[in-house]
């Protein structure tokens, strides 16, 4: 899995071992919320080096250029990481993090800027902590402050591993959304259903069967997010047509999950463009093309719920080389 570049630590997203991932790209597929652009929901996650780094104002405006090329207006930019030991990430940097997101949106004003915070949900001694008041509050009040100080228009939690029906999961995020507001919107990665119920679903080899979230689990955070991100990656497939395959099952049961309620929260589906090589993750498989292929399979195997995917997530800005520009313009966004 491709790796946050943190300058203390790093923090993996959502994979096969439990790791959660993201950045995205999303072409508008049905009605739009708010009032947005065409573009506005296509997303990429951004790292540290934009964040922290204090880019220059040519390098801004060039990223702004690539991302409306490519019909990109959504974007989460790292801020912090809470990391086991209850202590955030870099909290000296934050001067930082407020300076970019006033000068990227001088650079690009049409984008929606979410602030990216990751959460560790096991401790030191590898118990799960996301039941735990004073963690689900001390995520809430830095929410709160991404969009009240740092100058972001949401906030995007990677919280990982949450397994099915962690109650301590939904607590955490609706003392988030209390704490921000309703007006202020809610993102969340959620891992996809690594070993589908379905028999005719491609299994992934190294992950234990039934690792999924049951249709009520996925409905009740949709109730509360805003957006829903799919980390479709590091599934440990070795073919490229059982990974389409795969990555089309989480684009129809998810949709399917949200249709059922007639929810407003989007669905984005992340892809790849990462080129590390592990057990979970082979770039040759799983990439920007097959990703996207399977993302349309699945768009047409979803009927009418297909309206709530919104578009594709690219996992990540830093791992994006020409070719996977490319790639996503010609697989996706000319579709």
């Amino acid at each position: 899995m491709p790796q946050i570049r943190l300058p203390h630590g790093q923090f993996l997203l959502y994979g096969a071992a439990g790791v959660v991932a993201i950045l995205a790209v999303v072409l508008l597929l049905g009605q739009l919320k708010n009032d947005q652009s065409p573009a506005s929901a296509n997303a990429i996650w951004l790292g540290t080096e934009w964040t922290y780094d204090q880019p220059t104002d040519e390098a801004l405006r060039s990223l702004a250029g690539r991302l409306r090329d490519h019909q990109i207006g959504t974007v989460y930019a790292w801020v912090s990481l809470l990391q086991p030991n209850g202590a955030w990430s870099d909290t000296l940097k934050l001067d930082n993090v407020r300076a970019f997101t006033d000068r990227f949106r001088q650079a690009y004003p049409q984008m929606t800027l979410y602030g990216w915070l990751s959460v560790a949900a096991q401790n030191e001694e590898g118990n799960n902590r996301l039941a735990e008041a004073a963690l689900q509050q001390q995520v809430a009040d830095f929410s709160a402050r991404l969009a009240r100080e740092l100058g972001f228009d949401g906030v995007f939690l990677n919280i990982v591993p949450v397994g099915n029906g962690d109650e301590g999961y939904l607590g955490l995020l609706r003392r988030v959304r209390q704490s921000i507001g309703d007006s202020t919107p809610l993102a969340v990665a959620v891992p996809p259903d690594w070993t589908p119920d379905d028999p005719d679903v491609p299994q992934p080899p190294l992950i234990a069967p039934g690792t999924v979230w049951e249709t009520a689990y996925k409905q009740r955070v949709a109730l509360i997010a805003d957006q829903m991100v799919i980390t479709a990656y590091n599934s440990g497939l070795t073919s490229a047509i059982d990974y389409t395959a795969w990555v089309a099952y989480q684009v129809r049961t998810f949709a399917q999950s949200l249709a059922e309620l007639e929810t407003n929260t989007d669905l984005l589906i992340g892809v790849p463009s990462y080129d590390t090589v592990s057990d979970e993750h082979d770039p040759a498989v799983e990439n920007i093309l097959t990703a996207a292929t399977g993302i349309r399979d699945g768009l047409a195997q979803a009927g009418s719920a297909a309206s709530y995917v919104r578009g594709a997530a690219i996992y990540a800005e830093w791992d994006t080389d020409d070719d996977d520009w490319r790639q996503f313009k010609n697989s996706w966004v000319n579709r």
